[in-house]
């Protein structure tokens, strides 16, 4: 009967992404908004720290976070794209008193890739060409790859 493909299924994962849109490495945290038969839609939200120290040798750290919204399509070898925002926080000098000024900035992404999950739950793996619009001006080609559990 057709009702095992009608039923929707849970995909929660937790993941590490070496480069990747999070910067030279981020944690993160994806989640199914829409999982039937061999398509899978999921929503993504991480975090990284760029340094931990700003220009004072005081722990101020510069912070990301990627946050996209990604499409599946496949049984355990699926093909992935997505699209989203980095926002950054970084802190430099002011001209005027040379005080620290946290600037908050937003970089656009896009990315397609491979995604392998055998199994409903356990080991993940990502790898994706992920071109990065850094302040949504300049074009940086950019990959990563994850590895992760899913529960």
């Amino acid at each position: 009967m057709g009702q095992k493909d009608s039923v929707k299924r849970t995909f929660q994962a937790v993941y590490i992404e070496v480069l990747g849109i999070g910067g030279y490495g981020s944690i993160n945290y994806e989640r199914a908004i829409f999982n039937e038969s061999k398509k899978m839609i999921t929503i993504r939200g991480g975090i990284s720290a760029y340094q931990l120290k700003d220009y004072r040798l005081k722990f101020n750290p510069d912070l990301q976070f990627p946050l996209t919204i990604n499409g599946n399509y496949g049984d355990k070898h699926k093909i992935e794209a997505g699209l989203g925002q980095v926002i950054s926080t970084m802190v430099e000098a002011r001209p005027s008193d040379n005080l620290p000024k946290r600037l908050l900035n937003f970089h656009s992404v896009l990315l397609v890739g491979y995604f392998y999950q055998k199994n409903s739950k356990g080991f993940v793996f990502r790898f994706h060409y992920s071109p990065i619009f850094e302040y949504n001006r300049y074009f940086r080609h950019w990959a990563g790859m994850s590895f992760g559990y899913s529960f």
